[in-house]
């Protein structure tokens, strides 16, 4: 089956503080996941929430992110998600790069 990857929203780059929500809820249309790219300046532990910060989840089984690295997770997600990140390591981090791809069809 061949896998349809569509761009949902490119998470805004730069410093990025303790707490401080990384871009505005991006509201789910569908049932899928999507794949989230992320990778920061330095150390620095990831939570995700789907439902517009009432729960914050770690990412990485909450083991921090190593500065200057890239990696990828897949988030499954329902209509009416709100997803968002944010960082609860102190001081500030820059993003580098962060992207969330919608993936439909995956064999």
């Amino acid at each position: 089956m061949a896998k349809s990857v569509r761009i949902a929203v490119d998470i805004p780059l730069g410093i990025k503080s303790q707490f401080g929500e990384w871009m505005t809820d991006h509201k789910v249309d569908d049932i899928g996941k999507f794949r989230c790219s992320l990778a920061l300046s330095g150390d620095t532990i990831v939570e995700v929430t789907v439902d517009s910060g009432s729960n914050w989840l770690k990412l990485n089984g909450g083991n921090a992110l190593t500065g200057l690295c890239f990696y990828g997770f897949d988030i499954y997600v329902r209509p009416g998600d709100l997803i968002n990140f944010r960082t609860p390591t102190s001081g500030n981090r820059n993003l580098l790069l962060g992207r969330l791809d919608s993936i439909k069809d995956e064999g």
